[in-house]
């Protein structure tokens, strides 16, 4: 069982599980924004569904990168609510997909990087 969804939920300011359907649209989201528009090659794979009747979370990932996790944990920090550090939220999701967006090990990736 992948653990994209548990981390990256564990890094925001939620608890229970009101938010968990807007958590999964998030990370898709911001998988969207890295993969699309900075064309980064992602080292795994994110695959989470939420049976809409039960609320029962299915997390297939096989991403574990913890600075993707955490980008992405950042994306959805700025997108839930009307958190009042938006722009601090913005400017460090921006800088860390820039970071990557320069990184061979983020663009090029071959299957053979590390994960972490």
């Amino acid at each position: 069982m992948g653990v994209v969804f548990e981390k990256v939920k564990n890094m925001l300011p939620v608890s229970g599980n009101a938010y968990d359907a807007e958590i999964i649209t998030q990370i898709k989201a911001a998988k969207l924004d890295l993969t699309r528009t900075a064309e980064i090659v992602l080292p795994g794979e994110i695959n989470i569904s939420r049976d809409a009747e039960t609320g029962k979370i299915t997390d297939e990932s096989t991403l574990t990168d913890e600075y993707i996790l955490t980008a992405i944990a950042t994306w959805c920090n700025m997108r839930i609510g009307n958190p009042a550090n938006y722009d601090n939220l913005l400017r460090a999701y921006e800088s860390m997909k820039g970071s990557m967006r320069i990184s061979h090990h983020y663009t090029d990736y071959d299957g053979e990087a590390e994960d972490g």
